[in-house]
């Protein structure tokens, strides 16, 4: 996540509808709580429930509500970090401020057009959903 530094605005991008994050928080947190009972109890079934619950709510969220490829496919560290990081900052009530921080809607409906660098255009322009400018 380091290394790509668009990585943590796209991850945001792909968690816009509020019941997905929900989704994705639960998961995280009964990963978690099932991999600190495992590891306690010694119980290699709540070693083996964590990462399919974790990552069974979280792709519900992204087959079903934002119908779009959950980032674990193509970088499982850095989208790991990025869901304890986005958990983090919802139960600290700070996760609105990252959306607004890079201007990202945080709820479905409005899609996002990245402008390359080069081009004078703001870094982020609102669009439609029916794909015209200004949405």
């Amino acid at each position: 996540m380091a290394s790509d530094p668009n990585f943590w605005p796209d991850y945001l991008e792909q968690h816009r509808d509020p019941a997905n994050r929900a989704l994705h928080v639960a998961g995280t947190l009964t990963a978690a709580a099932l991999l600190g009972v495992g590891l306690a109890r010694r119980d290699w079934r709540a070693l083996v429930a964590a990462p399919l619950v974790g990552y069974g709510a979280a792709w519900l969220g992204h087959f079903l509500l934002e119908r779009n490829r959950p980032k674990t496919l193509d970088a499982p560290l850095a989208s790991l970090a990025a869901d304890v990081r986005m958990a983090g900052l919802a139960v600290t009530g700070q996760l609105a401020r990252e959306y607004r921080r890079y201007g990202i809607p945080d709820r479905p409906g409005l899609v996002i057009r990245r402008h390359p660098p080069s081009t004078p255009s703001p870094a982020l322009e609102r669009i439609a959903s029916d794909g015209t400018p200004g949405g």
